[in-house]
């Protein structure tokens, strides 16, 4: 069971859309549970081994997230350097407790990178996104929604999510149901490399540094 769990494939289905706004709630139970068992401040060590690696890069078609100005930007306007992809939530207390963090390690990686290009999901609005941000001085991610998740849903790889899960915290499979998790866990952060293909993912929060993003992102990127 657990070999064939690792294989399924991730089809993106009006079933899915339709109930994703419920599977986002549960899903978001599951991992805050499983966050709060953790140290304030604190998550998985932000390192190659909390990542699963996609067998073979994800080519992706054209996608879009909306910025402030609620315009549609490509991901492709990242595409040239390794970048981070982190999808994340205003209703999501590890997502919460984390963002500060990440801002501030993208502060500290600056111009030379690599970019951390943060999203918000379902349920998290424009307006609430820019109230978060001004609230908690987050001033080095961009603000951007992927308003149904469908962004995120697209970019998911179920095997790998799992992969990266049973590598670190495997007791969290006994909770969470591999399907929902794929498609609408958060927090959940992509490595992708400079053609913009998706190489790596890795779902709940993390301890974020600048010097273990780089050898990360290097050790699964280039």
């Amino acid at each position: 069971m657990k070999e064939r769990i690792s294989n399924m494939t991730l089809p993106l289905t009006r079933r899915h859309l339709l109930g994703g706004a419920g599977a986002l709630l549960v899903s978001g139970r599951a991992i805050a549970a499983t966050a709060a068992k953790e140290e304030a401040g604190k998550g998985l060590p932000f390192e190659p081994n909390s990542f699963g690696r996609l067998a073979t890069p994800k080519v992706l078609p054209p996608l879009s997230v909306q910025n402030e100005q609620g315009q549609d930007v490509s991901l492709s306007h990242w595409y040239g350097n390794p970048f981070i992809l982190h999808f994340w939530a205003t209703w999501c207390p590890p997502c919460i407790r984390e963002l500060p963090l990440v801002n501030a390690t993208a502060k500290a990686l600056g111009a030379d990178g690599p970019q951390i290009v943060a999203v918000a999901v379902r349920g998290s609005t424009i307006p609430k996104v820019r109230a978060f941000y001004e609230a908690h001085g987050i001033d080095a991610l961009p603000l951007l929604v992927d308003p149904v998740s469908g962004v995120m849903m697209e970019t998911a790889d179920q095997a790998a999510l799992v992969q990266s899960i049973r590598q670190v915290r495997p007791d969290d499979l006994k909770s969470l149901k591999p399907d929902v998790m794929s498609l609408h866990g958060v927090p959940r952060s992509l490595i992708l490399n400079g053609k913009g293909e998706v190489v790596a993912e890795a779902i709940g929060n993390m301890d974020w540094s600048a010097d273990a993003v780089r050898h990360t992102v290097r050790a699964l990127a280039g």
